[in-house]
């Protein structure tokens, strides 16, 4: 059996408008600080944590409105509610099947033919009352009526010996393993030992194993004077017969006490000895305290006795704290281990990218706040079978800073993350102060991205290569982004609207016009630069003419030719058919099309062709442009940058502001 949904409303920073969450076997919770990460967690909790430990409900579980004054407010309601549904009825023999027999009377069913499922839900109410805090009512229901139909009567209490067949585990992002380890109720160490089948007459053998220690320390004269002096000084205050005489104690005489006096040592330590949990660094501690939770899962699945829970959800937020980036593949590597298993479920709250770039995009929820309310994403990606799947499935999974950013930049490939970080810092916009992503992500599929990052609402500008004269490019490369747009539901009448002829009629191309763009005429260059400037005002920039290394090359020529020692064998007279030889094959490399001829391109154009062919298509463009730009200064970079990137750097310092 396993969740499958969580549904909430009016939990703490869930507002009144139900938001209904997946959930998976193992499910990642990002976003933002108090974004409602932790209200989540804290939900299942309410519905699963151990009695009297976790379950009650407090005020400030009810939602309240920032705009709301609670001091009026005299009646607060909350639900939450998980879909329970058993995967096992596929994968097991009826025989094999332990959940269903306990559940059968719960079941509902959509239709004929469709998987039988449980709704489990909490209800709370809190009213004004003589304190503070006020009166808090709640109650755990079944609801025995499928989803859209009518709930009167159809709230059916939950047994008690109901409410432990689920149980929860939860590790908060601040560990202490040595609270785990005492002996009490709801700890784990306590869940361990009491699914152990101690022997019956246990308590009898300890109790006379100890007598003989207890008579040997009672039997030292400096332990009978201390005894001595105890209760000659007690009796002074205390006259009362009851509680008259006090005993020093120096063993457990009973299996209870044994365990609560119970510690786990570590050796060897640096001095040869042992060393106990609370002796252990922070990164320690938290592995533990997961080590811990693993034996625990691990314990109860071996033991076969009856009343062990059905299902263990386990919480962890922030798994990544104090723990070193190599060890996180192991801790990913585990929980999944634990989320594989039948019984049992895992949910994280990660804020770090190296935990989330190990988790697929399926099985993560991005969560936000907007006015005051938390929302919940899943991550889009294309359908399985369309070629696009893997690739930004893939992409993502590589650059998972972008959940985070509060700015996404896309780009084509590895160049713009070399030079847009650099333009950026020399006009004092940096990177981790804005929380801005860069990802080279742009050329390909970029409708994807683009309908990604709009379901989780992160802002986002796109610079992409014009490729003027190349095969797509020009006017293919506008007709492409305009139909990405569409899809994305961004291709607006009045981007689509243009001002034709001295009277400056006004024309709207309809979407069917814009499939013909790639037949238009690639000197119409005019034309061409309306659309680009168009398209700037719907966030998408073109590197101009040809691509983002070109566009540099063409604004530092000095400083990229000075990266090569001797430079592209170029023959010294211009006139000679030597010269058109090199310039001609020059000019098929860049633009990749052996009848090209640059006839958009200006003589000037034509012959940084030349270098660009040794600069960036004969070795690496990241090494050309590092070696290019490294001394050169904030003031000159920003003066002498393509004016297609100053305004892509205006447009993305308004977004953060």
């Amino acid at each position: 059996m396993q969740i499958s949904e969580l549904h909430i409303s009016n939990f703490r920073s869930f507002g009144a408008d139900t938001e209904s969450i997946k959930i998976d076997n193992l499910t990642a919770l990002i976003g933002s600080n108090s974004s409602g990460k932790t209200s989540l967690i804290m939900a299942l909790l309410r519905l699963f944590g151990q009695r009297n430990i976790d379950r009650s409900l407090i005020k400030t579980d009810f939602h309240v409105s920032e705009d709301e004054d609670i001091s009026n407010i005299e009646e607060m309601n909350l639900s939450i509610e998980a879909k329970i549904i058993f995967p096992e009825l596929k994968s097991q023999s009826p025989e094999e099947i332990k959940t269903i027999p306990e559940f059968i009377k719960q079941l509902v069913v959509d239709e004929a033919g469709k998987e039988p499922y449980i709704r489990m839900r909490l209800v709370g109410k809190w009213v004004q009352g003589t304190t503070p805090e006020g009166d808090i009512e709640q109650e755990l229901f079944y609801v025995k009526v499928p989803y859209g139909q009518e709930e009167q009567d159809a709230l059916i209490k939950v047994p008690i010996h109901h409410k432990k067949l689920i149980q929860m585990i939860y590790v908060p992002a601040m560990r202490d393993p040595a609270s785990q380890l005492k002996n009490a109720s709801g700890t784990l160490l306590w869940r361990i030992f009491s699914g152990i089948d101690w022997p019956k007459n246990l308590n009898e053998d300890i109790e006379s194993l100890t007598e003989p220690i207890e008579e040997l320390f009672n039997g030292i004269d400096g332990i009978k004077n201390v005894q001595k002096i105890l209760n000659t000084q007690w009796n002074k205050y205390y006259k009362d017969r009851r509680y008259s005489k006090s005993q020093l104690k120096f063993n457990s005489s009973s299996l209870n006490d044994f365990l609560k006096n119970i510690e786990i040592l570590f050796s060897p330590a640096v001095d040869g000895n042992s060393i106990r949990v609370d002796g252990l660094g922070d990164g320690l501690k938290s592995l533990f305290y997961i080590t811990l939770v693993s034996s625990l899962l691990e314990i109860e699945n071996k033991q076969e006795k009856e009343d062990k829970p059905l299902l263990n959800i386990l919480a962890i937020e922030e798994p990544e704290n104090h723990i070193s980036q190599h060890i996180l593949g192991r801790v990913v590597r585990n929980l999944k281990e634990i989320a594989n298993r039948e019984n049992a479920q895992v949910i994280l709250s990660s804020h770090n990218s190296s935990i989330i770039g190990k988790i697929d995009p399926e099985h993560i929820r991005h969560l936000q706040i907007r006015d005051s309310k938390t929302l919940v994403h899943n991550i889009t990606l294309p359908e399985k079978h369309d070629e696009a799947f893997t690739y930004i499935k893939e992409a993502v999974k590589s650059y998972p800073d972008l959940y985070f950013s509060k700015l996404v930049v896309l780009g084509e490939g590895d160049s713009e993350e070399i030079v847009l970080p650099k333009l950026l810092s020399a006009s004092n916009v940096y990177l981790d102060d804005y929380n801005i992503s860069i990802v080279p992500l742009g050329g390909r599929h970029v409708n994807h991205m683009w309908k990604l990052l709009n379901d989780l609402s992160i802002p986002h500008v796109t610079l992409l290569d014009l490729d003027r004269e190349r095969n797509g490019g020009g006017w293919g490369r506008i007709k492409y982004v305009l139909k990405q747009l569409n899809e994305n539901n961004r291709c607006s009448e009045e981007l689509r609207t243009v001002y034709k002829g001295k009277e400056k009629e006004k024309y709207i191309y309809s979407i069917e016009e814009i499939e013909e763009f790639h037949k238009r005429d690639v000197n119409n260059l005019k034309s061409m630069d309306t659309w680009i400037k168009k398209l700037e005002r719907a966030d998408v920039y073109f590197s101009f003419p040809l691509d983002i290394d070109f566009s540099m090359l063409k604004s530092f020529q000095k400083e990229y030719q000075s990266t090569m020692i001797n430079g592209p064998r170029i023959p010294a007279d211009e006139r000679s058919s030597e010269y058109d030889e090199k310039l001609q094959s020059s000019i098929q490399a860049t633009l990749k099309h052996k009848d090209a001829v640059a006839k958009t391109y200006s003589d000037e154009e034509k012959k940084l062709m030349i270098w660009y062919n040794s600069l960036f298509l004969g070795r690496g463009k990241p090494s050309t442009h590092i070696a290019a730009l490294k001394d050169v200064e904030d003031t000159t970079f920003l003066v002498n940058a393509p004016k297609e990137l100053l305004r892509l750097l205006e447009k993305i310092k308004e977004k953060v502001d």
